[in-house]
């Protein structure tokens, strides 16, 4: 009686918070909304104006805040055309501590940087990687020191109005439907549902592996897309586990137990994939691009004595910035691994039909541009 007692008294809490968040931050995410919306007409009417290049641009986005899934696919993106084009990525760098327009070296830190330019710098270091808030300025010194440039895939810039791109991408996470969401700060909208009208292709990320035809026919209807869109469904799939610091000890053959270490807006596909070969024993969990302090890799090295032995699992956006702490210990930096993710489509025809859509829609009637095959 007293535990059931316990659990009504913290139920009712819970929903007593829930509706304060409402009271309080619902008035404000329609406030933002309006605002949101007000500068998306000012773009509609030509009062804020548009800037078009003279090659591909590629833009990668969503209408959320974080976790659909954004550096993978442009890192597909980049697998994609990097050896058929000169190919350039550009994005904001966010929470780097520098300043303008910068370009990204597998030597530099998160804080020079960001974690995903570093990411993508890492995995293709031949490839160009550039950071700038202001992607006009960004396309255009690219362009400038590059005049051999074909294309431009921008990271997360759907909402950045000022370049009017080749095509768009817009990103949906399968977990978080667009359409049953609410606006900043209430919810994770950062942009109006109408925008999607923007995407010449629409992604679903993250589908489960055994998504039937009929949960994507279901999808395909609630998203109400229009008949110019093209409409694709992706997972991730799961690389071998490689560890965070070079030269550190091999993964054992045999993984029972495992403790996880995110700071994603998204973690949960991570701990179900953990699930499928090991018992989680423990999730540190940390938010979205997380600083981490040395009061967080404190416990990090805690965690190594707690569980000896056992394997800690980061994932790859992670490991760039715990790569450059230099309070990791050197047991927590033989224990710690980190999981590389590629996006995969739910068959090679699929694959196959969006490469060549792709393709053909920057192509079309561009004689002009920088890029051929």
């Amino acid at each position: 009686m007293v535990l059931l007692k316990k659990i009504i008294i913290f139920a009712a809490k819970l929903g007593n918070m829930r509706l304060l968040a409402a009271i309080f931050l619902y008035p404000l995410s329609l406030l933002y909304a309006m605002a949101v919306a007000m500068r998306n007409m000012l773009y509609a009417w030509g009062m804020f104006k548009s800037v078009t290049f003279n090659l591909p641009v590629i833009t990668v986005g969503n209408l959320t805040v974080g976790g659909t899934g954004k550096t993978p696919f442009t890192e597909f993106l980049v697998s994609l055309f990097k050896d058929k084009q000169v190919t350039a990525v550009l994005s904001r760098g966010y929470k780097r501590k520098t300043k303008g327009f910068r370009y990204v070296e597998v030597t530099d830190t998160v804080r020079e940087a960001g974690d995903e330019p570093l990411q993508i710098k890492r995995k293709f270091p031949k490839l160009t990687v550039a950071v700038e808030a202001n992607r006009v300025k960004g396309i255009r010194r690219l362009q400038a020191d590059a005049p051999q440039l074909g294309l431009v895939i921008l990271d997360d810039a759907y909402q950045h109005r000022r370049v009017k791109p080749t095509m768009s991408i817009l990103l949906v996470d399968h977990s978080r439907p667009i359409t049953e969401d609410h606006y900043l700060p209430y919810g994770r909208l950062r942009d109006t549902l109408g925008q999607k009208h923007r995407a010449n292709v629409v992604i679903v990320t993250k589908c489960p592996t055994n998504m039937r035809p009929i949960d994507q026919r279901v999808m395909m209807k609630t998203l109400k897309l229009y008949p110019y869109q093209q409409l694709f469904f992706t997972t991730f799939g799961y690389e071998l586990p490689q560890p965070v610091f070079h030269g550190e000890a091999a993964l054992p053959l045999s993984i029972k137990e495992t403790v996880a270490l995110t700071g994603i807006a998204s973690p949960q596909p991570f701990i179900e994939h953990l699930g499928t070969f090991s018992k989680v024993l423990h999730h540190l969990d940390f938010p979205d691009h997380h600083v981490f302090t040395k009061k967080d890799i404190a416990r990090m090295n805690t965690l190594v004595a707690t569980y000896p032995s056992v394997p800690i699992f980061t994932t790859e956006k992670d490991a760039q910035r715990l790569r450059m702490d230099k309070d990791c210990s050197e047991a927590l930096k033989q224990q710690l691994f980190y999981i590389p993710v590629k996006v995969q489509f739910f068959s090679k025809t699929d694959s196959e039909k969006f490469e060549a859509f792709v393709t053909e829609y920057i192509q079309k009637d561009k004689p002009k541009r920088l890029f051929y095959f």
